[in-house]
């Protein structure tokens, strides 16, 4: 009776090991900024002394503390919101889930230096690890960006 229980403990543990849904799931190491879209802006964020259109948005990932640049997204011309901005898959590792960034939202003139639409949106990724976000939104009131996560 013992070999047959134990025969089956073992048939259990084999079929567990060779079935994901049994293993423990990985440790989230590495959050990835995918993109992020420019939703909202406060339409008199700025006035500019030459009429230049719709914003030339983008936006910047900065370290809070340092305001060190991390990344610059590409400007999308005369925008139209919402705006979509790739991130070129930013990542973030572990170490720095901690960390508080901010999001830089710019409207780059010609005429003009680049007039600030929303300054310091605040994100850390460990408000956000916990549940595997694919997207959070991040407003100061004006202006709403959502940021697109991917989890490793």
């Amino acid at each position: 009776m013992k070999t047959k229980g134990l025969q089956l403990v073992s048939v259990f543990l084999t079929l567990c090991l060779l079935f994901p849904g049994c293993k423990e799931p990985e440790p989230i190491t590495r959050c990835v900024i995918d993109r992020v879209e420019v939703l909202a802006t406060d339409p008199d964020y700025f006035e500019d002394t030459v009429d230049e259109g719709l914003p030339d948005v983008y936006v910047e990932l900065r370290v809070a503390d340092t305001q060190s640049v991390l990344f610059t997204s590409g400007t999308a011309q005369d925008a139209e919101l919402p705006v979509d901005l790739d991130f070129v898959a930013v990542n973030i590792e572990v170490d720095d889930f901690n960390t508080d960034f901010e999001f830089t939202v710019f409207d780059e003139d010609v005429a003009t230096t680049q007039d600030f639409i929303a300054l310091g949106l605040p994100f850390k990724p460990q408000d956000h690890v916990v549940e595997e976000r694919q997207e959070t939104d991040i407003t100061d009131g004006a202006t709403t960006i959502r940021v697109h996560l991917i989890w490793y």
